[in-house]
């Protein structure tokens, strides 16, 4: 809830991003972006500049002066790791119609990653988390014979960060203050900072906007089986929505940086 983290995919590792157990939710913070973090931090021969190179995510942007689309979805490899296994699906799907072809495909797209991270000795924890999500919605679309099951697991974990987000609101912990000021000092204040619990708030109320407009589409896709559209709507809504809202956030952040340094 990575609120990280839609769908079974290993998308959601961005703080969110998206929908995959494990990764893109409000558990997003940490989803927000291991991928790119894995990268700077594992390659070999790359030297201590290589390994000091900022994370990825939405935890790593939000220090940054600039912000990078790149960083925050977790670089060519977490495009790659989030998107494929759902466009498999879906490709494959329409191609032959078969639930078993498009489910075990996604499912050893997922393996191939997880793979590929092993043999290069790099953390495999969001690969893990997306394995999980892809195999139970392959599981039950196997068993059922019905494609929108694949998507269901990662609408479940879309509704959870979805209540997640609004209790943290009715308790006055906006969850994206709580993940912010643990990934960067300079605001760990926050809470007793009525300017930034204001600015939190805001942030906050972006992804519950997300999460409840990934949920308007989607739940009435599933209800009435429509399995390649809602693989387009889970792909549209996964990376794309979640990198605007993280710019957004970022702007917020900034700003707010940028008022605490002139007073």
């Amino acid at each position: 809830m990575n609120p990280a983290p839609e769908a079974p995919g290993p998308e959601d590792r961005r703080l969110d991003a998206d929908d995959h157990p494990g990764a893109g939710d409000p558990q997003f913070a940490g989803q927000a972006g291991e991928a790119g973090q894995d990268d700077a931090a594992d390659s070999t021969g790359a030297g201590t500049e290589r390994s000091a190179a900022p994370r990825g995510g939405l935890g790593g942007v939000l220090q940054q002066e600039s912000f990078s689309v790149g960083d925050a979805i977790g670089g060519p490899r977490g495009i790659a790791e989030s998107v494929l296994p759902t466009l498999v699906f879906v490709v494959l799907y329409v191609a032959t119609r078969s639930v078993m072809v498009a489910s075990v495909s996604a499912v050893a797209v997922v393996v191939v990653f997880l793979a590929i991270r092993l043999v290069q000795r790099q953390s495999p924890a969001t690969v893990l988390g997306g394995l999980i999500g892809v195999a139970l919605g392959a599981v039950l679309a196997i068993r059922s014979g019905d494609g929108t099951d694949f998507y269901a697991p990662g609408i479940v974990i879309n509704a959870v960060s979805l209540v997640i987000l609004l209790i943290s609101l009715l308790a006055r912990r906006p969850l994206i203050g709580l993940l912010v000021g643990m990934l960067d000092p300079r605001v760990e204040d926050w809470a007793s900072d009525p300017a930034a619990r204001r600015v939190y708030t805001r942030a906050t109320l972006l992804f519950v906007a997300l999460y409840a407009a990934k949920l308007a589409v989607q739940v009435p896709l599933l209800l009435t089986g429509h399995v390649a559209a809602l693989g387009v709507a889970k792909l549209v809504m996964g990376l794309p929505a979640f990198a605007v809202i993280a710019y957004l956030v970022w702007l917020m952040h900034r700003s707010l940086l940028a008022r605490r340094e002139r007073s």
